[in-house]
């Protein structure tokens, strides 16, 4: 209703404004054609911003350039042809494409056809008439495409080229002659479309996959494309021009009733599509130009446009992507699954009446009981009321799914999605399903795929809500790739990826869980351990372990499974935040977190957790340097568990052994210097430092103290070794000094005139005014330091502030900046670099009583 009052509106502004223009050209008057659209588009403008749908904003622009074109078109004529009416010149105005469809964004292209009676060139007036409507649209600031063909000319580019075809599938006239433009339309279905079918379907199949692998193969793109992108509008319209071919009609409507598509189907991707107009509408204005990727530092903005609002401690761009990814999905599910039947060549009664030139399919398929059956390795139900009926088989599909290694059917996966209210409350906490389920969590390395099964039907988040709150929630944290939902799934594959692996780097964690009696708990634990996000809390973990709590006991989980669960998800981060943050050759350190998981088996659990969670958030989230802490600290914690009365005593007697194995690797002058190496000493230095190590480090003592007694001018320069540890992901700086003030100020100095990302650094004074320094180091894209360029620069620059208390750094820092903006285009995006710096965090250990300040 409102959309023809705006219409009648519009059309009496240009009954107004152009009428008036009599036989002057639409060039000559151009002043008064851009006025009029001024005053229009500002006029639809603010009908966007009142909140009208996308839909109608782009109908009502398609109509005010009909309109336009309509009186250009008419002054045009009178002009070339004095005399004759509009509709009687020999030339007809075809809109294609988007705005033949009646759809234009606000700097959409418009594409338009000028059809022609003559066969060779056209008539001088006839070109003067293009050139009219032509340059009126360009000097109006339009992006134009264009063509002028006969109907002959055009039929037979349509049939060289799909994306022409596709565009005049939609055409739709404007102006001129009528009559001559449903000879096109007849002759264009007769000849493009009749006994194409086939040909046509399978072509705009393979642009789609094809599209898609373009554009991230992935609804849940941080920076989607709203136009081409999986799920986008290019995925809808697809869908539709498929229809064209059989019905002629490009609406969803042909599909419904016809077991192609269900009535609540459509009304999401119906919704979805209008979404996506909208949310594009706003896309234009906010650039000012046309554009379809929806740019992060956009997202906030135009959720703000949108009248998005903070809610639930979501940020209003993370609700805007969050209804994106939703009505995206939608789009996808929908599209993947009517794709398959066409590819599968699955036909019906119904269906043969819409597509009759789908092949029928041989009946050769293997029953399972009386309630499935399998045809080229998928599932399918054997009837569709077989839900309604028995709701048991809904998670009994899965299960064959897994146990069969099938995929489900487009039918079967249909038939899931409408009979999602079948999974009631009752449901939730019936033994059948809650048998079945836990079944299929305890499969070692084969859960991924089926809980993605679930998840793409919506089975998963109705049976277990606590997850299905995660769908589509945004993740606006630097180290976050994926939505809430995503990064569970991406978790759960990655451990399931353990169960067979031969990578060597892997190979520790493949060991823990082929130890592990029954995974189920774990499983369980990835699938809740960010259920708490969904209701905004800080932490979440805390939430997460109440979420947990309540599954726990629908699934009727033992006493000792609970607890596990709930330490699990409630510690998620505890086993990578220690180990980042806390000295680990502190005793205490080990302590705390064997108080935490209080037996191996918990350990071991939350080992493989931790690795799945890191790995699952993203490359720079999961670094060689953290997974080296991550298993000295698990290690730490394992001997501390296994036998927790003697582990002091251990460490004791491991000091004594540990003097007496030194001291067989050195020369026997080497003996007071060991004496005195294992007296000063502080205890955690022991604790750090394996025999290679401390042997390394006496070498590094004794060079400097012959330095400091032959070099009577540099007393003060350092004794430096560098060692670079490719497997662990960093080069160890390691240096012999006297102790003074501002020595690690001047250290990190050093190392920023290079750059290198500093890891961590442990400083152990001697009882006798002698430093060592133990830093861990690695370059700007979280790499080993190789370049021995690089030492010469820090060495040098270390001595040089070591020997002058006024050197000053900020000149060879400035210049190492200008550096690595040179090198910029050689190196990661800005992004990349600083997720890698932030993932690393700088950890000091240092006795009480030194005195080395920053």
């Amino acid at each position: 209703m409102r959309m023809s009052r705006h219409l009648e509106q519009v059309l009496a502004h240009a009954e107004n404004r152009l009428a008036a223009t009599g036989t002057r050209r639409p060039t000559e008057v151009l002043p008064l054609y851009k006025k009029f659209l001024k005053v229009e588009e500002h006029r639809l403008r603010l009908k966007h911003q009142a909140g009208w749908a996308g839909r109608e904003i782009c109908a009502g622009r398609a109509e005010l350039i009909d309109i336009l074109l309509q009186y250009v078109f008419g002054a045009a004529a009178a002009v070339a042809a004095p005399g004759n009416d509009a509709a009687k010149v020999p030339l007809a105005l075809i809109g294609l494409g988007g705005y033949g469809r009646g759809e234009l964004n606000p700097f959409s292209d418009i594409d338009v056809m000028l059809l022609h009676r003559q066969r060779d060139k056209i008539s001088p007036h006839l070109e003067e008439m293009v050139n009219q409507v032509l340059y009126l649209l360009w000097d109006s600031g339009f992006k134009v495409g264009h063509s002028t063909r006969s109907i002959k000319e055009a039929i037979a580019q349509a049939d060289r080229d799909m994306r022409t075809k596709t565009a005049m599938l939609e055409s739709r006239f404007l102006a001129g002659d009528r009559e001559l433009a449903r000879e096109f339309r007849e002759q264009f279905r007769s000849k493009c479309v009749v006994r194409h079918e086939r040909e046509y379907v399978e072509m705009r199949m393979q642009d789609q996959v094809a599209r898609h692998k373009k554009f991230g193969d992935s609804v849940y793109l941080q920076e989607p494309n709203l136009k081409s992108g999986c799920g986008g509008l290019r995925d809808y319209q697809n869908l539709l021009w498929i229809t064209y071919f059989k019905e002629g009609s490009l609406s969803t409507n042909q599909l419904v009733g016809k077991d192609w598509l269900s009535e609540s189907d459509q009304r999401r991707i119906e919704r979805a599509y209008d979404f996506l107009l909208r949310l594009r509408t706003d896309l234009h204005y906010a650039t000012g130009r046309a554009t379809d990727v929806l740019h992060i530092n956009l997202q906030e903005q135009i959720a703000k446009r949108l009248n998005y609002s903070p809610r639930n401690g979501q940020l209003r761009s993370e609700a805007l992507m969050r209804d994106y990814y939703d009505h995206t999905r939608n789009i996808l599910r929908v599209t993947e699954r009517i794709t398959e039947q066409f590819v599968s060549g699955h036909v019906t009664s119904k269906t043969r009446s819409l597509f009759s030139f789908l092949p029928l399919i041989r009946a050769d398929k293997t029953p399972i009981g009386d309630s499935f059956f399998v045809r080229n390795k998928q599932l399918h139900p054997a009837r569709p009321d077989l839900f309604r009926k028995d709701p048991e088989q809904m998670m009994r599909a899965f299960e064959l799914a897994l146990e069969r290694v099938l995929d489900l059917s487009p039918e079967l996966a249909d038939l899931l999605s409408r009979n999602l209210g079948q999974v009631t409350r009752t449901y939730q906490y019936a033994r059948g399903p809650r048998t079945i389920f836990k079944s299929i969590l305890s499969q070692k390395g084969q859960v991924g795929r089926i809980v993605r099964m679930m998840h793409r039907v919506d089975f998963l988040g109705r049976y277990i809500p606590e997850f299905g709150q995660l769908t589509c929630l945004v993740q606006h944290e630097f180290l976050h790739r994926y939505t809430a939902d995503e990064h569970t799934l991406v978790c759960i594959d990655k451990l399931d990826a353990l169960a067979d692996t031969n990578d060597p780097k892997l190979i520790a964690y493949r060991r823990i869980l082929q130890e592990l009696e029954d995974p189920l708990v774990l499983y369980l634990a990835l699938l809740l351990h960010d259920s708490g996000k969904a209701v905004g809390a800080r932490p979440h973990s805390e939430a997460s372990a109440l979420f947990a709590q309540r599954v726990a006991g629908r699934l009727q989980l033992s006493s000792e499974e609970r607890k596990s669960l709930i330490l699990l998800v409630d510690h998620h981060l505890t086993l990578s935040r220690i180990a980042q943050q806390r000295n680990l050759d502190d005793p205490a350190t080990v302590m705390e977190l064997a108080q935490i998981v209080k037996n191996q088996k918990n350990l071991n659990a939350l080992m493989l957790l931790t690795l799945a969670d890191g790995q699952g958030t993203s490359a720079e989230a999961w670094s060689d340097w953290k997974e080296s802490l991550v298993w000295q600290l698990f290690h730490q914690t394992s001997r501390y568990l296994a036998d927790r009365k003697s582990y002091d005593e251990q460490t004791r007697i491991e000091r004594q052994s540990l003097q007496a194995a030194v001291s067989e690797k050195l020369s026997p002058d080497y003996a007071e210097e060991i004496e005195a190496h294992f007296e000063f000493m502080p205890d955690h230095y022991f604790r750090a430092s394996d025999l290679p190590e401390i042997v390394e480090h006496l070498k590094l003592f004794r060079s400097f103290l012959e330095n400091v007694s032959t070099e009577r001018e540099l007393p003060l320069v350092p004794a430096i070794k560098w060692k670079v540890v490719p497997e662990q992901g960093h080069t160890v700086l390691t240096f012999c000094t006297w102790e003074r003030e501002r020595l690690l100020a001047k250290v990190a100095g050093s190392f920023s005139v290079v750059p290198l990302n500093i890891l961590s650094a442990d400083v152990f004074p001697r009882g006798d005014n002698v430093v060592l320094g133990v830093f861990r180091v690695c370059d700007m894209n979280a790499r080993p330091a190789t370049d021995p360029r690089d030492f010469t620069l820090v060495e040098q620059t270390l001595r040089r502030a070591l020997e002058d208390e006024g050197f000053h750094f900020l000149p060879l820092i400035e210049k190492a900046k200008r550096r690595q903006l040179n090198f910029r285009r050689a190196l990661p995006s800005i992004a990349e670099r600083t997720q890698a710096t932030r993932s690393l965090r700088f950890k000091l250990r240092t006795g009480s009583d030194c005195s080395t300040t920053c």
